[in-house]
């Protein structure tokens, strides 16, 4: 196996070289991946802002359902709607708690109360750390969990929790490397 020098490549050309492909990569946009669980023995209406992708409608999530949403880079909110009623058309109607001016697919916070999982996604990947927390500044509606990670999330070291008015972990602000996926999740089970 030849060195950098024999084979024409000095490694002051290698780091240069090393530092473009790196300031290449690091330019693009991030994004995550969130699963919105809910765990309620009622339904819960997910909303998030801004919405990305998810795999298909956002709607209502029943017991045990998930919904998954890919989220820009920015910054965003995701929050439970509660007694939510959108017969007729579908799209318009309203929610005792969290409601989005009737609206089913939001465009701007909900009206509290609302526990609110708040977040910002770095635009630079792999280079910054994204930032999450839980928000009770709107108010209290339910029990919440967030947790930034990959992977089988019951290993993951770092839950905020929200179980109760008040919450000690609300209003912390926590770090997630550039690219994490978080999992949010309506009234978890308790420890």
């Amino acid at each position: 196996m030849g060195s950098l020098v024999a084979s024409g490549c000095r490694p002051a050309h290698f780091l240069l070289l090393a530092l473009v492909a790196l300031a290449a990569g690091a330019g693009k946009a991030s994004a995550a991946t969130f699963l919105v669980l809910n765990l309620c023995p009622f339904p819960v209406w997910p909303a998030a802002v801004p919405t990305g992708a998810g795999t298909g409608p956002l709607t209502k999530l029943e017991h045990a359902k998930a919904w998954f949403v890919r989220v820009p880079s920015g910054t965003g909110r995701i929050w439970g709607r509660t007694g939510c009623d959108f017969a007729g058309d579908g799209e318009h109607g309203g929610c005792s708690t969290g409601d989005c001016a009737g609206a089913l697919h939001c465009q701007s916070m909900g009206k509290p109360p609302a526990t609110v999982a708040e977040f910002t996604i770095s635009d630079v990947a792999g280079i910054a750390n994204d930032t999450f927390g839980i928000s009770v500044a709107d108010g209290f509606n339910l029990p919440l969990d967030f947790a930034c990670g990959g992977g089988n999330p019951r290993v993951w070291k770092e839950w905020v929790r929200c179980r109760e008015p008040g919450c000690p972990d609300a209003m912390k602000v926590h770090s997630c490397r550039s690219e994490g996926d978080y999992n949010v999740v309506f009234c978890p089970f308790k420890d």
